[in-house]
């Protein structure tokens, strides 16, 4: 009697572990892809915000050269709206920095905008020219 008693305690425990264990497995196997995932997208989110912020600053040193510096103004306006938003949220320091140099430059660069000053064009040049090397190859984009 002892012997059933133990018998089926040991088949209980093995079938309860039969029934446990694989699926404890595959849901660990599952978080661990999902982890992987959400990285993933979110370096992929990265790399989009910073290939936006090139192209406003491209676009900003277009207009600027063409001379339309109200135009210009507005881009200059979304571009560093954006550079303030992605060195508030990054996590990258080479980015981070980079960007807090950019800022500083912001109020000079509007007011050369605002006066229409043909100077503001260089600065416009070697923003666009740090934020084109710095974005791409600080944070690793490959492009």
């Amino acid at each position: 009697m002892r012997n059933r008693l133990l018998l089926w305690l040991t088949l209980l425990i093995v079938g309860f572990l039969a029934g446990f264990l694989p699926p404890h497995f595959r849901s660990q196997r599952l978080e661990s892809q999902l982890a992987s995932a959400t990285k993933q997208y979110e370096s992929c989110q990265a790399d989009q915000q910073l290939s936006q912020l090139r192209d406003a600053a491209a676009l900003l040193y277009l207009e600027a050269t063409r001379k339309n510096y109200g135009t210009a103004s507005g881009y200059g306006a979304t571009f560093f709206d954006q550079a303030q938003r992605i060195a508030d949220s990054s996590e990258d320091a080479a980015v981070v920095s980079l960007l807090r140099e950019v800022l500083a430059t912001r109020d000079q660069i509007t007011a050369s905008l605002a006066k229409g000053d043909a100077a503001a064009v260089s600065e416009i040049q070697s923003v666009l020219s740090r934020v084109e090397y710095g974005t791409k190859h600080e944070h690793g984009t490959k492009q």
